[in-house]
């Protein structure tokens, strides 16, 4: 084998990476705990260093979101892979080594003996064994694993595999299927229009509605405004007056989401689609099926049942839940721990259904298992079988280029619906969203960098400095800073003249003060700052800042003024709040004492006081993965002024299309967007379906 450390031990070169700021003390702490135990007699004298250096690396992925470090893609290009820049380790002079220099004295061989030769790794091969292994490191299919992460993946794929063999509607008889998708889905695009491709043509809806009785498993995917919740309200009421006819007993139907946020708009849009059905005259037939589906939803903690202090559920294997089918939004969110414990408590008869943008960003955790569950949606992929399946239920033709004989397995489980009702044809936030997911630069330069009497688009706006010769970089940040601030008066004076103006009397009744409280958080709703990063001028805490000083018209006597948007930052299972749910400081009417009123997931206010509020912050503006699972009518995206390795195409992608109806973007200099938008993340993990 040959040399890895020269004169230093790889745990003092560890050492010194963390000192330099990217490695972090619990990576170092790992690698130091698994390279005590002794090494066998074949070992050879590094063994130890190249299993120290591994483990580093692993738990550094691991904090980023990766499941998995693989080999020969870290070998290949290391600082790529591990997000590093040469930057990074030249401003360090007490370092004498990168990774990279570490790595190229080693091959993949050399790893793989170390492993092999290690007591701290389980080496597995193509036949897995279970849950039995006790070594906290696994070395599988080229990549190296903590064993807990390759516990969650094995689990999960036998979980996902048992489900996508069989379902419960899948004997429906074509005439009865049809019938049922043709009133609930009664209109499709026409099969000849010159103005649509043929792909757009298919009613994706109806297709994903049907697809999903095949299984016990399905995801609808599809970016904003494509339909999601149109479908799924529709996919409910077919499930439950199939069960009704078939034995009469109402299925037990859950729905959840990762966020109390994202819970509290999945109830609102589900109840809203129902209240919409129930009064149109064609879905006469279906009130009794309407009156069995309730819109309530709940996070998937609450789902699940947290128990303080323990990564352990209330509901899992040994005591699953009690529902037949279990819908999940926003699933993008999802980790891949909450997502094994998810399949562990659902019961087998179960369905479940997995809803969410695949475009967008992961979850914070680790893992990213929509992703992995729609690589290649966008090609179909479809088997014969599914695909002779889905043109049954469609009158326009599929395209031939969805079929592929030899689709994978999960794909046959998946519909990606296409059509963006929000962003059509007319909506440059659509077409901004399309050329970001597809890294057209010029595309992106074209609508965004457009003079006002020659803009695309009247729904996108950018701002960004100009460039004399003669300015200097703080000038232009101040003069960028100026066109915020005005746009900033313009949007946050909105809400403040909600509160003001329907401020109810001192002896209001209660639905007053509510409508009231309602009112205004929706206001505040209407326009929001949202940011990559946290530090710095055009981070998350500068603009928030800059918003508290440029709010003038807002009296702030105290640190709980009345208009003072707050965010949960830490989850408070005493309050029922958890992190990320918005609330607003308002006066109580009849003592005229300041309370946060928030929505919780269950779509009811709650007015607590500030002094029982401990972890919270300001939230004029918030960092694009809080916004995940909420729109705002005018969102102002902000980008920071230097490069940042968060910096990526998904994140800009899901800020940009968290606008419902204008977009303004914010950006100090364009390189930085540039790179970012040429940045793509792709996070490590063998899912295996």
């Amino acid at each position: 084998m040959s040399e890895l450390a020269n004169n230093e031990t790889m745990l003092v070169q560890l050492q010194q990476w963390q000192q330099s700021g990217w490695l972090g003390a619990l990576d170092v702490a790992l690698a130091r705990m698994v390279t005590t135990a002794p090494l066998s007699d074949a070992a050879q004298t590094n063994s130890s260093e190249v299993i120290a250096l591994m483990t580093a690396l692993l738990s550094y992925q691991v904090m980023r979101g990766h499941v998995c470090l693989h080999l020969d893609t870290l070998l290949s290009d290391p600082h790529e892979l591990l997000g590093l820049s040469p930057r990074q380790f030249a401003q360090t002079e007490t370092l004498t080594q990168t990774p990279a220099d570490c790595l190229a004295k080693v091959t993949v061989a050399d790893i793989q003996q170390a492993f092999a030769a290690s007591p701290a790794v389980a080496v597995v091969g193509a036949a897995p064994s279970s849950d039995d292994l006790s070594e906290p490191l696994v070395y599988a299919q080229g990549a190296l694993y903590l064993r807990r992460f390759w516990l969650y993946e094995q689990r999960i794929a036998s979980q996902l595999r048992g489900r996508m063999k069989s379902g419960a509607f899948e004997a429906v008889p074509g005439a009865t299927l049809n019938t049922m998708l043709n009133e609930l889905f009664p209109l499709e695009a026409p099969t000849t229009a010159a103005t649509t491709s043929a792909i757009e043509r298919v009613p994706w809806q109806k297709l994903a509605c049907a697809n999903t009785l095949r299984s016990r498993f399905s995801v609808i995917t599809g970016g904003p405004g494509t339909g999601k919740t149109y479908t799924v309200v529709r996919l409910l009421a077919m499930l439950q007056r199939l069960a009704m006819q078939q034995g009469g007993q109402a299925l037990k139907i859950r729905l959840a989401a990762p966020t109390g946020k994202a819970a509290a708009r999945l109830k609102e849009s589900i109840q809203n689609a129902l209240d919409e059905m129930r009064v149109a005259p064609q879905f006469a037939a279906w009130q009794d099926t309407f009156n069995a589906i309730s819109s309530d939803s709940l996070t998937l903690h609450k789902l699940l049942g947290t128990q303080q202090h323990t990564r352990a559920f209330r509901y899992h294997q040994g005591n699953p839940l009690s529902l037949d089918v279990l819908v999940i939004d926003e699933a993008s969110m999802v980790d891949i721990e909450m997502m094994d414990a998810i399949l562990a408590a659902l019961p087998k008869h179960a369905q479940l259904v997995l809803l969410g943008d695949k475009d967008q960003l992961a979850s914070v955790e680790a893992g990213a298992v929509l992703g992995q569950l729609c690589a290649g949606a966008e090609a179909g992929r479809y088997r014969q079988q599914s695909f002779d399946y889905l043109q049954s239920v469609s009158k326009a033709r599929l395209p031939m280029q969805l079929f592929d004989s030899e689709g994978p397995e999960y794909l046959q489980h998946v519909v990606m619906l296409r059509v963006s009702r929000r962003f059509d044809g007319r909506s440059g936030i659509g077409h901004l969203a399309h050329a970001l997911n597809t890294g057209d630069l010029p595309r992106i330069s074209e609508l965004l960098k457009a003079q006002d009497d020659a803009r695309l688009f009247t729904d996108i706006r950018l701002l960004t400095p100009g460039f004399r010769d003669d300015d200097t970089p703080l000038a232009r940040e101040q003069q960028l800073l100026e066109s915020l601030r005005l746009v900033c008066l313009q949007g946050f004076a909105t809400y403040w003249q909600t509160i003001e103006s329907r401020r109810p009397a001192a002896d209001a009744q209660d639905t007053e003060i509510e409508h009231w409280a309602r009112d205004v958080l929706k206001a505040y709703a209407g326009f929001q700052l949202l940011s990559p990063i946290r530090d710095g001028v055009f981070g998350v805490e500068g603009l928030n800042h800059q918003v508290e000083r440029w709010l003038t018209f807002m009296p702030k006597p105290s640190q709980w003024y009345e208009g003072r948007p707050v965010m949960v930052t830490q989850n408070d299972y005493s309050l029922n709040l958890r992190n990320g749910d918005i609330g607003m400081v308002l006066t109580w009417p009849r003592d005229g004492r300041e309370r946060v009123v928030f929505v919780d997931s269950e779509g009811r206010l709650r007015w607590i006081l500030p002094s029982r509020l401990r972890q919270v912050e300001t939230v004029f503006a918030m960092t694009v993965h809080k916004s995940q699972g909420s729109e705002f009518a005018h969102t102002v995206m902000v980008m920071p002024s230097t490069d940042n390795a968060v910096l990526c195409r998904e994140l800009i992608y899901t800020g940009v299309t968290r606008a419902a109806e204008q977009l303004t973007m914010v950006v100090p200099r364009w390189q930085v967007l540039e790179q970012a938008v040429s940045r793509q993340t792709s996070r490590a993990g063998n899912l295996n379906l």
